[in-house]
């Protein structure tokens, strides 16, 4: 270290500890030199000032503002958590209402179903990802119902339509509340794709209880978990046009 470099750095080296290599070089150095001397003294004193202020403590209205701008982040997820709830209990409902079939022994493992889409409704956007956890859960669940899928029968493929559309405006539920939500400030990433996939899954626990084909694996692969598939992709890029319109809005 030069000398200058010795004499500009005094007031930071005077801060470091007692073993620190910069600060026994500067002070090896000033032994022989009246200016860095001073300089390390001037340093010191430096240091001492700045230990000695204490800085006023925020006002109360300073932390009411920073406490209001963290709850306005806050407020619309902890005020719509309970509406997609709502609507991944009625994706359930509604369809079971037409339902022309339904098995009493699948009640069980539909109800369970059924917990899990409402909370993957109600927590839409605290994860990213959160619709590939939604399609894990519907492949896991058409998985345990049916096992590995095989060549689709007549049965399977002639209720497809049919148990795919149910999906859809079960679906539509959790999302149209999400997107409701999304328009009023609340448009976190993933949460549009991840409600309209909580919404077919929770219309697929339904379907578990009104499809009579909800034991073959071809059809519960294809268009049970096939419509939470297509629920996430719609629910995904509904979000893209929403925030498009929300970044054109912004400039």
């Amino acid at each position: 270290m030069t000398h200058e470099e010795l004499r500009s750095r005094a007031a930071l080296v005077a801060a470091l500890p007692d073993d620190d290599p910069d600060r026994a070089e500067l002070l090896e150095h000033a032994r022989g030199c009246a200016e860095c001397t001073a300089a390390l003294r001037e340093g010191e004193k430096l240091q001492k000032l700045l230990g000695e202020v204490r800085l006023p403590a925020p006002s109360p209205a300073a932390l009411q503002r920073a406490r209001d701008a963290v709850l306005a982040e806050m407020e619309p997820a902890a005020k719509g958590w309970w509406l997609r709830a709502a609507a991944a209990v009625a994706a359930f409902l509604v369809p079971l209402l037409f339902a022309r079939h339904r098995d009493p022994e699948a009640w069980t493992a539909a109800l369970a179903v059924l917990a899990l889409a409402t909370l993957l409704a109600a927590t839409a956007g605290a994860l990213k990802a959160g619709a590939l956890v939604t399609l894990a859960a519907s492949a896991g669940f058409a998985f345990a119902a049916g096992g590995v899928p095989g060549f689709p029968s007549a049965l399977a493929a002639r209720l497809g339509a049919e148990c795919f559309t149910v999906e859809m405006i079960s679906a539509a539920m959790p999302l149209a509340a999400a997107a409701w939500l999304a328009r009023r400030g609340n448009l976190r990433p993933g949460a549009l794709a991840q409600a309209a996939a909580a919404g077919a899954l929770a219309g697929q626990a339904m379907l578990h209880i009104g499809c009579s084909a909800h034991a073959l694996p071809a059809h519960l692969w294809v268009f049970h978990v096939g419509g939470v598939l297509a629920a996430a992709v719609i629910g995904w890029l509904i979000e893209g046009r929403l925030s498009a319109r929300g970044s054109e809005s912004a400039v």
